[in-house]
């Protein structure tokens, strides 16, 4: 459990130099002891050349991140309780007050990875235009194949590439072209299958409009799909006699697509796709829904900037 004060350092590049920090005055270097707390720190820094003020962000503590996390099975009660105070804060064990640094914040490390990372955001252009491929590795089906009882299953793999086009600086249209699958092992295998096996696909083309939120991406749109549901039979083994004759069973059907992606570095993106089908027109024209959801690993490659 994490104490309610630690040990700090605070250095400078200034000669003979003192900071005022919290109602006292130390000559720097100096090393002391500081109370957490989730309020930001003032550190004035003086000599006989500068007088200069510095904010130092609080940031989360590394071993309330981390170690609490792995305790957490065993004292779920360590995590809670520095999770409700200001214990689970900190302003890192060294300071180092510049005088030549261009800015007056100073944020530990764990703060100042967490506040890069989502102040690049990557910009786009109105005018642009991306090659996008992508994985959809994990893929939840359920299918109602005709004549047939529903049908559900999760699986993976599966391969999708397409064009976006930003009619604004942060919306653009995304046409795309999908396979899916149900493989069940999550890596290109080869696999002697025996007796009856059940396996779903999806082959679609969604069409969406999409908005862009710093590093998230939100699309909604159509989608024409077909989807197969097949019952095979395998001798390998000598398994027991099918129960019925092998069968395919397809539908062609429209319906929606809503999806939203979190982009991680320059190219690449992880997401959420939401694909359910209402109508179908082959081979019957009736109302019936079926879906997939895959969660999707995509790259981004610009064509036109």
């Amino acid at each position: 459990m994490l104490r309610k004060d630690y040990d700090i350092k605070v250095t400078t590049n200034v000669l003979n130099a003192k900071a005022e920090i919290l109602d006292s005055t130390y000559n720097l270097p100096a090393e002391f002891k500081i109370a957490r707390s989730r309020k930001d720190l003032n550190i004035k820094l003086l000599s006989d050349t500068i007088e200069r003020n510095y904010v130092v962000k609080a940031s989360p503590n590394g071993t309330f991140l981390y170690a609490n996390l792995i305790c957490y099975p065993i004292l779920p009660v360590m995590y809670g309780v520095d999770f409700t105070n200001q214990k689970r804060f900190y302003y890192g064990k060294t300071i180092s007050l510049n005088s030549y640094d261009t800015t007056s914040i100073i944020r530990p490390k764990i703060s100042k990875k967490f506040y890069d990372y989502w102040k690049n955001s990557f910009p786009t252009n109105k005018g642009q235009i991306n090659l996008i491929y992508s994985l959809p590795w994990v893929n939840s089906f359920y299918l109602l194949p005709t004549q047939e009882t529903p049908k559900l299953n999760t699986g993976f793999w599966g391969v999708s590439a397409g064009l976006e086009y930003y009619y604004k600086d942060n919306k653009y249209l995304s046409l795309t072209g999908s396979a899916v699958m149900d493989f069940f092992i999550p890596f290109p295998a080869a696999v002697d299958f025996s007796g009856e096996v059940e396996n779903m696909y999806s082959v679609y083309t969604s069409l969406t409009d999409n908005y862009r939120f710093g590093r998230f991406t939100f699309g909604y749109g159509l989608n024409f799909s077909r989807n197969t549901w097949e019952l095979e039979y395998h001798n390998r083994f000598d398994p027991p006699p099918p129960t019925r004759e092998p069968v395919s069973k397809s539908n062609n059907s429209i319906g929606f697509t809503i999806d939203g992606y979190h982009q991680i570095g320059k190219l690449f993106y992880i997401g959420l796709i939401y694909r359910p089908t209402l109508l179908n027109v082959y081979p019957d024209i009736d109302f019936e829904y079926e879906h997939l959801i895959s969660l999707d690993f995509k790259w981004k490659i610009r064509l036109k900037k």
